[in-house]
């Protein structure tokens, strides 16, 4: 049997940060932004300095999933930084003045810094133990042209940058949510089938981002026709996703052009440049593991939609999403 958009929406408010949940981590962020508020306006250094600042990530985009033992909540904070124009041909020294920035603001907090083996900074990080919630601290530096673009470092370390836009990342999640009421609905579906099925990437392994998959859902929209309902958008993903045509995924509003060559199997580009690729990790022998849940995912829907029962359809559901998938 079919599932209705109500039958969904229940496993959704399920899966995703309940609002009643959200007032401990929005007070923390709360709180970060008043202090980055506060120092930024008082803030009268010469050279580098932060002239403001974005939320961005599954927070910001409204597809955040409730935490878990191993997926903690965590927030993209994006610090814009200007004062010195060459400060992306050095990125060890901008990680360095980002940490020192932090520090300034939180004395009383341990600033966690990740580095890869050649001792790159990946990631900057501030933790709230009463929570658990973690925020990713992004470092960019504006450019003049493109307007709105800016070089942000590589999150996996190796001293690579590249060039995005934040601002236009942000309106085009926007674009999406209004012109489809199921947009994250189906998104995080998707995000939380990825979590039980051990597809997210990790510092040793690619996956399927969160990232990747708003964009493919995204694709999916433009290009093939808005999806309302969730059940059918769902099924098209897991159909698409093990296709063995899968396309390259671009976006006609973005700058630049896809490279004539690339290591990944698969080509999922950032919305505001087709340069860069959001699954350039991904490996063949990872990729061939997605094509085969999402293939298997895909059957297994098509068969729950033939049962003539609820309850050996919501076996089938499960099997998909796991045990915590259900209707009512």
């Amino acid at each position: 049997m079919k599932l209705s958009d109500k039958d969904l929406q229940f496993f959704i408010s399920k899966i995703k940060l309940q609002p009643e949940n959200m007032g401990k981590y929005r007070n923390q962020v709360n709180n970060l932004k008043e202090k980055l508020d506060k120092k930024i306006a008082e803030d009268d250094r010469h050279g580098l300095k932060v002239e403001k600042y974005l939320l961005a990530g599954s927070w910001k985009k409204h597809t955040i999933l409730k935490p878990t033992g191993d997926h903690p909540i965590d927030i993209d904070l994006v610090l814009f930084v200007t004062g010195d124009e060459d400060i992306h041909n050095d990125i060890g020294k901008l990680f360095d003045f980002i940490v020192e920035y932090l520090e300034e603001i939180y004395p009383q907090k341990d600033i966690s810094k990740d580095v890869d083996a050649a001792g790159n900074t990946k990631s900057v990080t501030i933790y709230f133990s009463g929570s658990g919630l973690s925020v990713d601290i992004v470092p960019v530096v504006p450019l003049s042209t493109p307007k709105d673009y800016v070089w942000q470092p590589s999150r996996h370390g190796n001293g690579k940058k590249y060039i995005t836009s934040i601002s236009k990342q942000l309106s085009f999640s926007l674009n999406r949510r209004q012109e489809n009421s199921a947009y994250t609905s189906i998104v995080r579906a998707i995000k939380w089938w990825r979590n039980y099925k051990e597809l997210k990437p990790s510092d040793n392994e690619p996956g399927l981002s969160s990232f990747a998959i708003e964009l493919i859902v995204a694709y999916l929209d433009i290009n093939k026709g808005i999806q309302t309902n969730i059940e059918e958008g769902i099924i098209r993903f897991f159909e698409f996703v093990s296709s063995s045509e899968f396309p390259e995924i671009i976006f006609q509003d973005s700058i630049l052009n896809v490279p004539s060559q690339y290591d990944s199997p698969i080509y999922v580009a950032d919305n505001t440049n087709k340069e860069n690729n959001v699954a350039k990790r991904m490996t063949i022998p990872r990729w061939n593991e997605i094509i085969e849940e999402a293939e298997e995912a895909f059957d297994t829907l098509n068969f729950a939609q033939a049962r003539n029962n609820e309850g050996d359809t919501i076996q089938e559901w499960k099997s998909v999403f796991g045990p915590t998938f259900n209707i009512k």
